[in-house]
């Protein structure tokens, strides 16, 4: 399956390879596998699918060489005897005592479940869209396999395939559904690339910057060495406030971070903004938001006082563009402040190198 022209995301236009790029980061598979992240597939994105489909394929023939997954679905139906619950209204408004049965409502374990639908869609859209024949027909006769066991024919939506949640005993199960959920979120934008004009705009660039934040974290999560850690949305900064009236804390916000990076020796707190990096001001100069600078100044201000990396810790304002490059850095009140563009209408290794460029700069560091 080769990623077709581009995908238009407000007023972004992003290639669809870089979009899958970013699936991947995002994706719990790149963060479990570490062949896949020691792969050459970040070199080449276009291949991407076909390398996500086989170790779906893989996975799924594993998968199968023991039983198949069985979960406790909600039945309702009409027996000759009680099971579970009698539903006492259609039993009375169809007269079914009179004819010796009865409505009842039960659970019962089935393979019909979400995880087995996620996994058997992923195996068909693998079978379609890929382009080498031997890993079509196995794929194909994976899903065949399922629907003979009795998992339904009927395709899960990408927001289905979402929701899927595994259990601490279903772990095993992790890496076929992991790359189920990647395939069946990388199909969507190709096969849509050529519907631009049903598309909402607002929509997808909504789609596309919680893609982009997601992206960011996963990358970091799977590449920075042991000794980083990278905590991302629950981090919470309160303001450093003293002899606060009696209302205050009920009306004043919390501030909440993207993604804090830590080590024994940085703190960097990293904003993502799906945004133009510049914009014209009054006078037609291209300048930085404002407000995207005060809030991150307000995020690092806020360390002050919490620990010993909290006097110099960093503030990153990262945005992604096309066709575009910014890369400038000051030291403010004795914290690194840098607003860094992330090009993605370019390379899978520029994209990285900048992305990893975050952590790794250490020559404008402040002096401790």
């Amino acid at each position: 399956m080769t990623a077709p022209g581009v995908i238009i995301s407000g007023s972004t236009a992003i290639p669809v390879r870089n979009l899958w790029l970013l699936m991947l980061y995002a994706s719990r598979l790149y963060q479990r596998d570490q062949d896949l992240r020691s792969s050459s597939v970040e070199a080449n994105p276009d291949e991407l699918f076909v390398l996500v489909s086989e170790i779906l394929v893989v996975a799924a023939e594993r998968r199968l060489q023991r039983s198949l997954g069985r979960q406790y679905r909600s039945r309702s139906a009409t027996l000759p005897r009680v099971r579970g619950q009698i539903d006492v209204l259609t039993t009375e408004t169809n007269m079914l005592l009179a004819q010796g049965r009865v409505a009842c409502t039960f659970d019962e374990l089935s393979v019909d479940n979400l995880r087995n639908r996620v996994l058997r869609t992923a195996l068909i859209l693998a079978a379609r869209h890929v382009n080498d024949l031997t890993l079509e027909r196995r794929a194909s006769g994976l899903a065949e396999t399922l629907a003979q066991y009795g998992v339904s024919t009927r395709s899960v939506t990408q927001r289905e395939a979402a929701q899927l949640t595994l259990g601490r005993n279903e772990q095993d199960d992790a890496e076929a559904l992991d790359a189920a959920r990647l395939l069946i979120q990388m199909v969507v934008p190709a096969e849509e690339s050529g519907t631009q004009h049903n598309r909402e705009p607002e929509r997808e660039a909504a789609k596309v910057r919680t893609l982009y934040e997601a992206a960011v974290r996963g990358f970091y999560r799977a590449v920075l060495p042991a000794e980083w850690t990278v905590a991302a949305g629950e981090v919470q900064h309160h303001w450093s406030v003293t002899d606060p009236s009696s209302g205050l804390a009920a009306v004043l916000p919390i501030m909440k971070t993207d993604t804090l990076l830590q080590s024994e020796s940085r703190r960097i707190i990293v904003e993502t903004k799906f945004a133009d990096a510049l914009k014209p001001n009054q006078y037609g100069a291209d300048k930085l938001s404002r407000d995207h600078i005060f809030q991150l100044y307000a995020y690092v201000q806020s360390q002050h006082g919490k620990d010993a990396l909290s006097t110099t810790a960093e503030g990153v304002l990262l945005y992604p563009v096309v066709g575009q490059h910014l890369d400038e850095s000051a030291t403010i009140q004795g914290h690194r402040y840098r607003f860094l563009t992330v090009d993605l209408g370019g390379s899978a290794a520029a994209i990285r190198d900048t992305l990893l460029s975050v952590p790794r700069n250490t020559c404008c560091r402040p002096s401790r």
